[in-house]
This record gives C-alpha cells, sequence and structure tokens, in this order.
C-alpha cells in the first residue's frame, strides 16, 4: 500500500507529548521530520479524517494542503476570556497520568475544558469544578451539555478559593490552568490565591495525590508550595499566545 504523508503542527514545548499520543494510536506511523512546532510522518492511513483522535496537536495538514484543526472540540461553544488551548489541557491530562479511578479537581475551571478533557478522553471517575466567575460557570454548564456528560460524573461550584468549602480528602489529581496575573487578575492578587490553592490541596488532595499546573508566576509557585513540604518539578515550558508559562507537577514529600 502506498504511503500518505502528513504535517502536525504544535504548540512550541509539546513536542514529545504529541509524538508519544502520536505513536500510541498510530505504531506503525514512519517519523519523516520533527521540529519544536512540527512532526512530518508518513503512514497507510489515506483520509486525513482519521487523525481526529489526535488531540494533543493544533493542527494536521496531508500532501494535498487540506488541513484539520485538531484543537477545536465540538463541545466547546461556550468559552471564557484567556481559557486554555484544548490541546495543551490534554497535554495536561497525560502528565497527570489520569486513570478511570482518579477523581479530578480544577479550581479555575473556567469554561471546563480541562475536566472534560479528563472525562471524555481518559475516562477518569469524577470532576470537581470551580470558579469564582459566574459566567465561567455558566459556561462550563453549557460545555458539558454538548459534551452530553451525565451530571452525576461532574460538580460545579461558583466558588472563590479563597472561602472554598470543600474539605474532603477524596482527590487524586489537581490539575489547572492557574492565574497568570497578566491577560487577567493581578500578581498581587495571586499571592492570597495560590496559597490559598496549597492551603487547599493540603485538605483534600490524596497522600499519593498530585497537581498539574500551568503558571506564569513561576517564582511565586515555588515559594508557595514549600521545598520543606512539596516537590516541585517544572515538566515543559510552552508557547501560550506569545506567553512562556511552565507546567509544573507538584507532590508532597
Amino acid at each position: 500500500m502506498r504511503l500518505s504523508t502528513y504535517r502536525l503542527q504544535l504548540i512550541k514545548g509539546t513536542y514529545e507529548f504529541v509524538l508519544k499520543e502520536l505513536l500510541e494510536k498510530y505504531p506503525k506511523a514512519k517519523i519523516a521530520k520533527k521540529s519544536e512546532l512540527e512532526i512530518s510522518f508518513s503512514c497507510e492511513q489515506e483520509d486525513i479524517e482519521i487523525f481526529r483522535n489526535l488531540y494533543s496537536p493544533t493542527h494536521i495538514k496531508d500532501s494535498e494542503g487540506k488541513t484539520l484543526n485538531l484543537s477545536r472540540r465540538e463541545w466547546r461553544r461556550a468559552f471564557v476570556f484567556a481559557g486554555i488551548n484544548p490541546s495543551l489541557a490534554y497535554i495536561l491530562c497525560m502528565i497527570a497520568n489520569l486513570n478511570k479511578e482518579d477523581i479530578l479537581l480544577d479550581p479555575f475551571c473556567g469554561s471546563s475544558v480541562i475536566p472534560i478533557s479528563a472525562l471524555k478522553y481518559f475516562d477518569v471517575k469524577r470532576v470537581i469544578c470551580l470558579d469564582i466567575s459566574s459566567k465561567a460557570i455558566y459556561s462550563s454548564k453549557e460545555n458539558f451539555k454538548d459534551a452530553g456528560i451525565e451530571e452525576s460524573r461532574y460538580k460545579l461550584f461558583k466558588s472563590d478559593i479563597r472561602d472554598t468549602k470543600l474539605s474532603k480528602r477524596n482527590v487524586d489529581k489537581i490539575v489547572s490552568n492557574l492565574p497568570f496575573g497578566i491577560r487577567v487578575g493581578e500578581h498581587s492578587s495571586n499571592i492570597d490565591i495560590y496559597r490559598s490553592l496549597e492551603v487547599l490541596a493540603k485538605k483534600v488532595l490524596r497522600k499519593k495525590g498530585l497537581l498539574v499546573l500551568l503558571t506564569q508566576e513561576k517564582k511565586l509557585l515555588r515559594e508557595v508550595f514549600t521545598k520543606e513540604e512539596w516537590n516541585v518539578k517544572s515538566i515543559i515550558r510552552v508557547d501560550e499566545g506569545g506567553l512562556l508559562p511552565e507546567v509544573f507537577v507538584v507532590k508532597r514529600k
């Protein structure tokens, strides 16, 4: 059979995760060329539409120039300002190594792109979504509905993390796009918000749980999650709309 050639476009910094997903789903794909922003490969699949099950790249293009936007989600019809790219949300879920028994918390859920990705593509048990914004909660409700997710699998709360009532230690993973203090919010407010996140993590995270956090506030994150109590590791730096936030994995010592 004649091999067809394709080019994947990706978010700068996410190459290893895009390659991992590609080879897990298409193990016979032959990698021809790779860079920070693109992976070229060939395989026996002749219809570009087949690759709609790749969620970590942003686009795919065939040899004839046809392009698919892989970061577009059919269920993401409601948006919030400065929301996370769905391809990056998927990669955060990959980094969290989600499984079917996990309960996931997103305390800054926005329109719930991360929680819905966790449910639809990683089949986690349940998600808990918090946001201070009424618009975010409304947008989340719309997206959960369009995603066809049963209401028993998610909880939505309009809540300020500095005053949340969550206290039960039943969360396996906290995965979130934190306030950057640039396009939304301010650094001075983030100090209290990040401290409240650390306090909440101590309350609700199981002993072997972990946090996967995307933030531009790198120094603040390391100051709040202290070396005495937490292991903080930067996994990747990405290019998100011209900013260069990092994805951190945080675990208890």
